[in-house]
């Protein structure tokens, strides 16, 4: 009885999470000039392009190109969308990005001319690695092709590619990459059919 407890007892002990480990958790792994410029766009964010015009776009592109961002011509961007880190967005020309839309971009994210990033709709390039206590961060960019519309509500996964005129439709969660022209539904995502465009 004695080994056996023992046994029981090592066991526990290997699996127990060790808390010097998780207390890494709460350490940035981003350079300290990235947590400054973030501070710096956190506060604009939420004062210059949050409550400016509805109209004024344009500012809003001027203030992301501020910090870096890479931002093609004739862009609609909602006063309401969130960007996290701008010098990691990349936009060809009239992309638009809608209400409460965000771009979780702690990897890069690029948006190719034309597509749409419907309202509440979350792109998000980074994760952590579950299988190690301190869980760190693990980022994976995304690409959304030309042409490409990512609906309201839908769920993108980190490292996942988006193929040019596809279509994720409302509140999809893509966790693989979504070939070009197909329409996706569902958690995970499925394609249902081929995208038909009739007036080429």
């Amino acid at each position: 009885m004695m080994s056996n407890g023992k046994a029981l007892s090592a066991s526990a002990t290997r699996t127990s999470p060790p808390s010097n480990q998780a207390g890494k958790r709460l350490v940035s792994g981003a350079p300290a000039s990235w947590e400054i410029k973030r501070l710096l766009w956190s506060i604009l964010e939420n004062t210059l392009y949050r409550y400016s015009f509805r109209a004024w776009s344009g500012w809003r592109v001027f203030l992301l190109r501020c910090f870096g961002a890479k931002i093609g011509k004739w862009c609609a961007i909602h006063r309401t969308s969130r960007v996290y880190y701008p010098w990691l967005l990349e936009m060809g020309d009239l992309v638009a990005l809608g209400e409460r839309a965000t771009i979780y971009n702690i990897g890069r994210i690029v948006l190719g001319a034309r597509s749409t990033i419907s309202q509440e709709a979350y792109l998000c390039a980074g994760t952590h690695d579950y299988t190690r206590i301190s869980m760190p961060l693990a980022v994976a960019p995304i690409t959304v092709g030309s042409d490409a519309w990512i609906c309201a509500r839908a769920f993108v996964n980190p490292g996942m590619n988006i193929g040019n005129g596809a279509v994720v439709a409302a509140g999809a969660v893509v966790t693989r990459d979504v070939s070009a022209w197909t329409v996706v539904i569902g958690n995970p995502a499925r394609m249902i059919r081929v995208r038909e465009i009739l007036d080429q």
